[in-house]
């Protein structure tokens, strides 16, 4: 029986783990290449270059990317360190994790893939987020994490955030059929119903508002849950590390 507390694979554990990473790394890199395919072929996307912008411009893209290029440094190296990829792990875990959950509690009863859009679906929402998930518990490598890197791996979900709200405020023609999506009136696109300013869902029962109120309220709630995830990710990081503390990094 492996001992998955071990601070970093050894041996033909971290071939195994190699070999894994690998194997997510790539269904995630293949998923995103196809969305891409879909996004420049797809008529009615108003052309390649804008149907391939309004497919970046997803969250579920974001941390995609995001995974599989922090799933191919493992695979690079299964015992990889330093403050840049601790940074980058702790965002690509949280990042995908929230994108497996938010998708199957919030979005799959309304987005009905058809077509190729079937398997970008299933490696971009199901394969990719618990299949990392998984190899985190699996592989670590840990400990890895800090307090430090649950506050500062929000930084490319804000970055995001901020894009997309500026993106949509300005967007006024967005092509007539949009990739999974409902166009708000007038016509200012978002990517998702919790965050479009026309007429933002709410992620909390009870607490609904209409513009920009609702979608704060969201935001607020999506930052708690992110935040929510960094401890539970640092607990687990520790926790499996029997409590173990990450080797201090050099400053600078």
């Amino acid at each position: 029986m492996v001992d998955t507390t071990t601070v970093t694979p050894q041996g033909t554990w971290a071939t195994v783990a190699r070999v894994y990473w690998g194997i997510v790394a790539a269904v995630g890199t293949g998923a995103f290449l196809l969305s891409c395919y879909i996004s420049v072929t797809q008529e009615g996307n108003g052309g390649a270059l804008n149907g391939l912008w309004f497919t970046l411009s997803y969250f579920t893209v974001w941390s995609n990317i995001v995974a599989f290029i922090a799933n191919w440094m493992l695979f690079a190296d299964p015992t990889r360190d330093g403050r840049g990829f601790r940074w980058f792990r702790m965002t690509s875990l949280v990042m995908i994790t929230v994108t497996g959950l938010v998708y199957a509690i919030v979005l799959a009863p309304l987005y009905k893939p058809v077509g190729l859009g079937v398997y970008t679906n299933l490696g971009f929402h199901y394969i990719v987020p618990w299949a990392t998930f998984l190899g985190f518990l699996l592989f670590g490598p840990r400990p890895r994490f800090s307090i430090r890197e649950v506050f500062t791996m929000l930084t490319i979900p804000v970055v995001w955030l901020v894009y997309t709200l500026l993106r949509g405020l300005l967007l006024l023609q967005p092509p007539p059929e949009a990739p999974a999506t409902t166009l708000g009136e007038p016509q200012h696109w978002y990517p998702y119903p919790f965050i479009d300013v026309n007429d933002p869902s709410p992620l909390i029962p009870g607490l609904e508002y209409g513009g920009y109120a609702g979608v704060a309220v969201n935001i607020v709630a999506i930052v708690i849950l992110g935040l929510v995830f960094g401890f539970l990710f640092l607990g687990l990081d520790r926790s499996l590390s029997r409590g173990q503390k990450p080797t201090p990094l050099p400053q600078g």
